[in-house]
């Protein structure tokens, strides 16, 4: 009999992981609790790529829009700061690169500790403030009060436990609200998962500086393959590629390499928003002579989300409601 022994550590090393997983859920929860202030978790129940970013954005300028004061919370993910800080300054290797694109917007809160992180809240000004976890989903030591699942390109349900596939966890209902970035084709719109109402959200990139002109076109992003294609169709485009693991933290010897790529294109080098807040003072400090275009993904709703705004409000006030109460 053949036994593929690849596939059974595979599964060996994703039982040990989510056993982890689950011990750690078990401990952490049982000594959770609230945050100052009414709490929107933006996470996933798969690992990376799944539009988080994007998704924090779009929930964080909705609320500012309903009169709220929303302050992002976010662990910083390869950045250099461990305790909980205001983001004061665009040092992407301190904060983390999607930090630093948070804090261009709202104000940011970093910390491996996001409970601690909200307690910090108190010294950002604004009325009715909001805080947004970027991620978050699995911090058990903070409960969250309205909690959003991101998903993008591959179901979570059709997905499997990491390393097989890219659950981080087993899906459940303890949520609120599923935001699907999902346009391929064939793609079967789907009103709601075991009850929970999913909303259908349609990617845009979009260029916010420099120019459409042909370039080298770099990626640093969990899945590089779609982004390098997007920028390019968007950008009307064909151009030569180079790809980077995400969260890359780009060195003097990557930015050579860039600038012998896009020598034939007049040294013009096309990005991403995430990838900029690190290669933009990187150009600098090297005084190299490329040019950056950066483009981001923004994202529309598709359909109705009115009652996914009623929801997250009517919670938001639920919580201040009785927050008063109990302080009175």
């Amino acid at each position: 009999m053949y036994i593929n022994f690849f596939s059974f550590s595979q599964l060996i090393t994703g039982s040990i992981y989510l056993l982890g997983q689950k011990i750690d859920e078990v401990v952490r929860s049982k000594t959770a609790k609230h945050a100052p202030y009414p709490t929107v978790c933006v996470g996933n129940f798969q690992a990376g790529g799944t539009g988080k970013t994007p998704a924090t954005l779009w929930v964080a300028k909705q609320l500012k829009g309903l009169g709220y004061s929303p302050v992002i919370i976010i662990r910083g993910y390869r950045g250099s700061v461990s305790k909980s800080t205001i983001v004061d300054r665009q040092d992407a290797y301190a904060y983390g690169d999607e930090t630093v694109l948070h804090a261009q917007h709202f104000p940011t809160i970093v910390g491996k500790n996001r409970l601690e992180s909200t307690h910090l809240a108190h010294t950002i000004p604004g009325d009715k403030k909001v805080l947004i976890m970027d991620d978050g989903l699995q911090h058990y030591q903070l409960l969250k009060d309205f909690s959003i699942v991101c998903q993008k390109n591959l179901r979570f349900e059709a997905d499997a436990m990491l390393p097989i596939g890219r659950l981080r966890q087993i899906p459940h209902t303890n949520v609120h609200a599923i935001l699907s970035q999902i346009n391929e084709a064939g793609y079967q719109k789907v009103e709601s998962w075991k009850g929970i109402p999913e909303y259908t959200f349609a990617r845009e990139t979009v260029l916010r500086s420099g120019s459409k002109e042909p370039g080298l076109v770099v990626c640093g992003v969990a899945n590089p393959d779609d982004c390098l294609y997007r920028i390019q169709k968007a950008g009307e485009f064909i151009g030569d590629e180079m790809k980077f693991r995400d969260h890359h933290r780009y060195s003097a010897a990557d930015l050579a390499r860039m600038e012998k790529a896009s020598k034939k294109y007049e040294y013009h080098v096309h990005c991403t928003a995430k990838d900029a807040v690190k290669l933009a003072p990187l150009v600098e400090a090297e005084n190299s002579p490329i040019r950056l275009s950066v483009w981001d993904v923004e994202i529309q709703p598709v359909g109705n989300v009115q009652p996914l705004l009623d929801a997250m409000v009517a919670k938001i006030e639920e919580v201040y409601k009785n927050r008063s109460q109990k302080q009175a």
